[in-house]
């Protein structure tokens, strides 16, 4: 009996030491580094980037945490519809604001009557009005080959950092679901203005060409030159005063603009 006695005793104090190494496993693994803070669960790529793991800069770009999980960027159908259609502003997971300034080029087939629809949704798949819903071709677009295209969008501003959809549609006048195809592109929403938390700067105007302190209206008339401030700097300049940073590059797209616009 002592004996049966003691073993019941050796098997409690065994299943007690194993349960508590479990739940002391489990308490160390909600805190972080002994802070006691709950650690945030990683469910996704830029989960993976916030807490510090390294980025394989490919593309789409990848990330793996420590105890071997595996996430890719999102990038939507971009690699899936390159022969089709290229846009090469925004860029998937940009953060845009209204007025957007979308260019590319798309297939001559992609339009009709040389504009084809776009639409914007939220996160929940709620459609955001555009004005205008359509990108127009800059050139003959009864071609197969690839025609630029570019519009001006305008839409009410969402929070800052909320996620959605650009939707690029290939224009189909039949109607029918087998000549169906787009471009789907993830966007983060950056509130009104694309400001520049540094300088308190403004890229605005509906062409996206002024830098100044605050939004303003503009024509929606666009001009090739309106393009070289896409990768421009907006900065606040030594007067005080917000503005373009005159580099050398930027002097060079405005000349050649604007003499092939003479």
């Amino acid at each position: 009996m002592t004996k049966i006695f003691i073993s019941a005793c050796v098997i409690l104090l065994g299943v007690g030491i194993i349960g508590g190494a479990f739940l002391y496993v489990s308490h160390e693994e909600k805190i972080d580094n002994g802070v006691g803070e709950p650690r945030k669960e990683i469910t996704s790529f830029m989960d993976c980037v916030e807490a510090g793991n390294a980025v394989a800069e490919s593309y789409p770009r990848q990330c793996n945490t420590p105890d071997g999980k595996h996430f890719v960027e999102d990038i939507g159908n971009e690699l899936e519809k390159t022969d089709l259609i290229r846009v090469s502003n925004p860029r998937p997971n940009q953060t845009i604001s209204s007025p957007l300034h979308v260019t590319g080029d798309a297939r001559g087939y992609w339009f009709f009557e040389a504009s084809f629809p776009v639409t914007l949704v939220d996160a929940n798949g709620n459609v955001i009005p555009l004005e205008p819903g359509y990108i127009m071709a800059t050139e003959e677009w009864m071609t197969e080959d690839f025609v630029p295209f570019e519009a001006i969008l305008e839409f009410d501003s969402l929070p800052a950092g909320q996620k959605g959809t650009l939707i690029f549609h290939k224009d189909n006048p039949s109607g029918l679901q087998e000549n169906e195809d787009a471009l789907r592109m993830p966007v983060v929403f950056g509130g009104p203005g694309e400001t520049d938390a540094t300088n308190g700067c403004v890229i605005t105007g509906c062409s996206g060409q002024i830098c100044a302190d605050q939004e303003m209206a503009t024509t929606c008339e666009f001009r090739p030159e309106y393009a070289c401030y896409e990768n421009a700097v907006c900065e606040r300049q030594a007067g005080g005063e917000c503005g373009w940073t005159q580099t050398a590059e930027l002097i060079a797209c405005l000349e050649t603009s604007i003499n092939v616009n003479l």
